[in-house]
């Protein structure tokens, strides 16, 4: 189906996925069923001030979940348009997962980490999802070393280090803590979000078909936890100075990666570029 631009396109190009990949529609809906279902209740613990994410003491734990659960509903939601022009953001769904998943092991509590949060419905509906993705074996296709932007890649590896940091700092927390924190997987999250934040922040660098978004998130995702660790600044959040890094890194990120985009070589005009700016427009 050939777009024309605008949101006036969205329902078709659903009718399209669904028509086309009926099994993959279905796994996709019901994760959509079961994330919101989560976000519902999360909200109206919330408004209701009841339990711990009433309390501020968990409030950057509780929003920095919200983050990396958020990264990966975004990636799913850019499936419902034109998925085989959206490999990157069906990448990016599984990212925070993984990330996940590798603070728990690392922390040695993987129970607590993965396992007592809702997430360990989403996962292997994530996981399910990516299989049964329309563009099949063609999947990987869209990824090449052509297409790597080497600035977007070096401010990645840049960020790297503070992140992987703060995540060694967290992950000794998970596994040596005797707080409430602990107990949760509060510690196991910051890590997680260190390690999705460098995941998507690749996998932007490398652009793939859909790409955009996925530089937006990446950029998002530190700015958005830099605001937060203003607000409710306790250990495990970022401190002051590293906070407003943050922030800065990811408007630069975000600026580079729509330089990149504008600034695409002519010669790759109809070939790779040719499907990223088509990926572009799917997630605009």
């Amino acid at each position: 189906m050939t777009t024309t631009g605008g949101n006036r396109q969205l329902l078709p190009d659903v009718a399209h996925s669904l028509r086309t990949a009926p099994i993959f529609a279905f796994y996709l809906l019901a994760t959509f069923v079961i994330a919101g279902i989560i976000g519902l209740m999360t909200f109206n613990i919330i408004d209701l001030g009841m339990g711990h994410f009433g309390s501020l003491g968990h409030r950057i734990h509780d929003l920095t979940f919200g983050f990396v659960f958020s990264t990966s509903v975004v990636g799913l939601l850019a499936q419902l348009r034109r998925p085989s022009r959206n490999v990157a953001g069906m990448v990016m769904a599984l990212v925070p997962w993984f990330g996940l998943v590798l603070a728990g092991v690392l922390a040695a509590d993987l129970e607590r980490v993965v396992l007592f949060n809702p997430s360990s419905l989403i996962i292997p509906m994530t996981v399910i999802v990516i299989l049964l993705h329309p563009i099949g074996r063609d999947f990987f296709r869209s990824f090449s070393l052509s297409r790597v932007s080497r600035v977007m890649l070096g401010l990645v590896v840049v960020a790297a280090v503070p992140l992987v940091a703060f995540a060694s700092t967290n992950i000794g927390l998970q596994a040596t803590g005797t707080d409430e924190h602990a107990a949760m997987g509060h510690y196991g999250f910051m890590a997680a979000f260190s390690f999705t934040v460098v995941g998507v922040g690749l996998l932007a660098s490398l652009r793939p078909d859909g790409w955009r978004l996925t530089a937006w998130v990446a950029g998002l995702l530190p700015v958005l936890l830099g605001i937060a660790s203003l607000i409710y600044p306790v250990s495990s959040s970022f401190s002051l100075p590293w906070a407003l890094a943050a922030i800065a890194w990811g408007a630069v990120f975000i600026a580079l990666a729509e330089r990149s985009r504008t600034t695409a070589s002519p010669a790759r005009a109809g070939t790779g570029a040719g499907r990223e700016t088509a990926g572009d427009r799917s997630v605009s």
